[in-house]
Order: C-alpha cells, then sequence, then structure tokens
C-alpha cells in the first residue's frame, strides 16, 4: 500500500468545437487519508478535473490511477462505484424516501436488505438524522442542511476509499454551512478517506483542506501546499492576490479548538443542586456567572448573581447558553459563536454535548500574537522581509 491514492498523469480535456484545453496536463498525487482542495477562479476547469477522476467527464488524454490502478480505461461504471460523489445540488431522487436514497449504491451491488438497512441507519445516525424519524421521509421534507447530510450519507454508503466533492455547501445558508463543515471534518477524523474537494471560497478551501491545489486556467497549479504554506509562503503574484489580505485571520481558520488550552476550570453547577447551593458556589468564586448543567453533564444555561433574586425553578433562571463548538471547529468557528453569544465565551462540548470547557476572547487574540510570531520567525529564517512588517 501506498501513501499515495489517486495519482494524475499529463490529464488533458479538450471539448470538441475548441483548440484550447479546458485542462491541460494535470499532474497531481493526491495523498491517501487526505482533503485535497482545488480552488481557483471561474471557469479554470477545477470541476472538469475532478469529474474526470470519475470519468462524468471522459479526459482526452493522460491518466487516472486509483490506489495503483490504472484506471482510465476500466468500466466507468463500475469505477464510479468505488467512488464516492456529493454535488452542490444534492442529487436526490424525489420520488423515493431518504432510506432508498442513501441505499442507492448498495443496492446496485447486490447487498442483502438487511446488510443494506443497517448501512443506512447506521450512516443516518452518523451523520446526525434519527434514522427512526428520517429514514421514511422524502427529500421535500427535508431543509436543505438535512439533504446535504443525507447526500453525504449517500455517497458513503458502499464505503468507498475515495470522496469526490463539489462544492457541496455552496447553496447552503452561511450558519448552516459552517455546522455542516464541522460536522464532515469530524466525520472525516473518523472515516479518514482521500476526499478532493472542489470550492471557490479561499476560506472554505483553508479550513477544510490538508493540502489546497490553487489552479489557474486550464487548471494548470500555481501553488500545491498545505494551507499554512500557502498563507506563509505563497509561490507568486497570483497565489497572492488570489489568497487575499488578512492572512492572519485566515490562519485562525487553521487552528483547532483541540489544539490549544481551553479553560477547564469555568465554575459549573448541576440542575440536581438546589439554589442556595449553587448561589453560594457563585458568591464564592471569582466568576461573574455560573454555567448551569443538566444530568448529562450538557450546558443548559448561564445564572448571574441578579437571577437568584427571582422565584423561578432553576431550568428557568438566566439566559440560555449558546455559542456551542466542538473540539474539531476551528477558532475562526469559536470567534463568531463569541460573537453571537450572550456571555461572549465559547462553550466547548464534545459530539454527544457534554461540557468540555469554555473560550474567551484572551484566548483568540493570545492565539493570533502566537501566529504573528510564528510568521515573523519564518520569515527571519527565510529572510524573505523584515519580521517587523510581519507584526506591524
Amino acid at each position: 500500500m501506498t501513501d499515495t491514492m489517486i495519482e494524475l498523469r499529463e490529464l488533458t480535456k479538450i471539448y470538441p468545437g475548441t483548440d484550447i484545453p479546458a485542462v491541460e496536463s494535470l499532474t497531481m498525487d493526491i495523498p491517501r487519508g487526505e482533503i485535497v482542495v482545488f480552488v481557483g477562479p471561474s471557469g479554470c476547469g477545477k470541476t472538469t478535473s475532478l469529474k474526470m477522476i470519475n470519468r462524468i467527464i471522459e479526459p482526452s488524454s493522460g491518466h487516472i490511477v486509483l490506489d495503483g490502478e490504472d484506471v482510465t480505461n476500466v468500466d466507468p461504471d463500475q469505477l464510479r462505484r468505488r467512488i464516492g460523489y456529493v454535488i452542490q445540488q444534492i442529487g436526490l431522487f424525489p420520488h423515493i424516501r431518504i432510506g432508498d436514497n442513501v441505499a442507492t449504491v448498495p443496492n446496485l451491488l447486490g447487498w442483502d436488505k438487511e446488510r443494506t438497512r443497517a448501512r443506512v441507519d447506521e450512516l443516518l445516525d452518523i451523520v446526525g438524522l434519527d434514522p427512526d424519524i428520517y429514514r421514511s421521509r422524502f427529500p421535500k421534507e427535508l431543509s436543505g442542511g438535512q439533504r446535504q447530510r443525507v447526500g453525504v450519507a449517500r455517497a458513503l454508503a458502499a464505503d468507498p476509499p475515495v470522496l469526490l466533492m463539489d462544492e457541496p455547501f455552496g447553496a447552503i445558508d452561511p450558519i448552516t454551512r459552517t455546522r455542516l463543515q464541522n460536522e464532515f471534518l469530524r466525520l472525516q477524523d473518523e472515516l479518514q478517506k482521500t476526499i478532493v474537494f472542489v470550492t471557490h471560497d479561499i476560506d472554505e478551501a483553508i479550513k477544510m483542506g490538508d493540502r489546497i491545489a490553487i489552479l489557474e486556467q486550464k487548471s494548470i497549479p500555481a501553488q500545491f501546499a498545505t494551507p499554512e504554506e500557502i498563507l506563509t509562503a505563497p509561490a507568486n503574484e497570483f497565489v497572492e492576490d488570489f489568497v487575499g489580505a488578512g492572512a492572519t485571520l485566515k490562519r485562525l481558520k487553521l487552528t483547532r479548538i483541540r489544539e490549544i488550552d481551553i479553560i477547564d476550570d469555568c465554575l459549573t453547577g448541576s440542575i440536581t443542586e438546589d439554589k442556595h447551593t449553587l448561589r453560594r458556589k457563585l458568591d464564592e468564586s471569582d466568576w461573574t456567572a455560573l454555567l448551569l448543567l443538566d444530568e448529562q453533564h450538557r450546558p443548559i444555561r448561564w445564572l448571574r448573581a441578579p437571577d437568584f433574586r427571582h422565584d423561578r425553578p432553576v431550568d428557568q433562571m438566566g439566559l440560555p447558553a449558546v455559542a456551542f463548538v466542538e473540539p474539531h471547529a476551528t477558532l475562526s468557528d469559536a470567534l463568531e459563536e463569541m460573537l453571537i453569544g450572550s456571555a461572549g465565551v465559547a462553550i466547548v462540548i464534545d459530539s454527544r454535548g457534554t461540557f468540555q470547557g469554555i473560550l474567551d476572547i484572551d484566548t483568540i487574540i493570545n492565539s493570533i500574537q502566537l501566529m504573528r510570531d510564528e510568521s515573523a520567525e519564518f520569515y527571519r529564517a527565510e529572510k524573505l522581509i523584515d519580521p517587523a512588517e510581519v507584526v506591524s
């Protein structure tokens, strides 16, 4: 087994009626278990390149090697059953139920009903849709975000080693998009698929990609590198212009919450405790608020001293706990949640909603300063520019 899952060799596409290639001699090694993002200006050929990998679009010349096998000339239907595919428009069959949509490829592969049913329920659960509730619904009965989750589940149904994603979150509102991105990154931590992901959004590329291919016209790579390398050492002026200003803030999309020290000694209390006990905890601490947890240790309310003056049940006091983030989310996600929350912090929870700690603005500021220091050190080592300009 090699470390490379997909090899593209001199891959070229020339459409009939034109002499100008849409994709010209694209050569690239895509590592096993990584997310590689194709990003570039409109019309640069990134979607054409993606579709040639599973031969939805047939290449004019060149070779596609999948896990050591040249699949350029194999049966394209057989090839596509080995590769999951997720598109922006989701592409669910509107006339069949969600369970049958997810089961499309297993049915084509001749799986028995019991195995198929178990796989459908497993995947719906993985993408956060209760199978007992959603299995029998039709696509029109789901929100856009829910339909996109079903699209991901369907692409994963036969457990393909490779997943192709063509702007999968592009047609969804920004809040749902961020949540789906985070859920997908959580899934990738578990599944370790090889993923080729197309987007036009450099911020999404930085957040989602283990490596990014910034493509010029004809899908010619201007730079193929990690997000960190692209932000700190753009290969040329084209890459600099495409990435744009604000590289430090963009790097907030590189740092995961799990990579930093969160505040895990936040003052908490349990809903099983009486008001007197909770008030005493707050009075004896240096905290201005107490985070109330339910019996499963999930955050539910923020309680401040004035809240105890009212004769209400504990679970109706204070303000609802909002601004939740999971450890795989980025610091950029946490900052966005802080801005919409009522307490000025992001609450870190695990996949079951269990409280892990909090993240405040000081942590974000310290992380930004650390990134600036690292950038200054890099440029000092490379002698590219005066390090004072980096941190100015």
